[in-house]
């Protein structure tokens, strides 16, 4: 049986993104001597409103921050918490987005940026308690040739 076997536990607010610019997107890693989660947490600003979002163990948090994220340290225990601008690595800024929704990978909570562009941002753990890694995926939508009645089919590849 894994740490965490049992249900999600959403906490804070459900932010409705939909339609609206994401302005930044900053993750905040986590170093301690030589293992790095990247991103710990992610900050997102939406509108000049800045969105704090991250897992420990089955609980997701969203929740709104006053103010930008800040890089941190404790040198002497070997502690780091530097920013990474995932907005400018991803070529993300000003990108509108479509919604965001959350479910579970390796056990414990994930989260997912949908943008209007078909580029989703997936944040999920790959030790069983907080975010680690994250996932960048880009859906396109295809259309198929309309069929008409009484009109023969042109579009096989067996057709001559």
């Amino acid at each position: 049986m894994r740490t965490h076997d049992h249900d999600l536990v959403f906490q804070g607010e459900r932010p409705d993104f939909a339609g609206k610019v994401l302005e930044q997107l900053v993750g905040q890693e986590y170093r301690t001597h030589d293992q790095v989660y990247s991103p710990h947490q992610v900050f997102a600003r939406v509108e000049g409103q800045w969105w704090r979002m991250f897992a420990d163990g089955p609980m997701l948090y969203i929740q709104r921050w006053e103010r930008g994220p800040e890089a941190f340290a404790v040198p002497e225990d070997g502690m780091f918490w530097p920013l990474r601008d995932l907005a400018r690595e991803l070529d993300l800024w000003g990108e509108v987005l479509h919604g965001w929704s959350y479910g579970v990978r390796n056990a414990v909570p994930c989260l997912t940026l949908t943008l209007e562009s078909g580029l989703q941002i997936t944040f999920f753990s790959g030790n069983d308690h907080a975010w680690s890694d994250f996932d960048v995926t880009r859906w396109t939508f295809s259309t198929l040739p309309q069929r008409t009645a009484g009109v023969p089919d042109t579009t096989s590849a067996d057709t001559p």
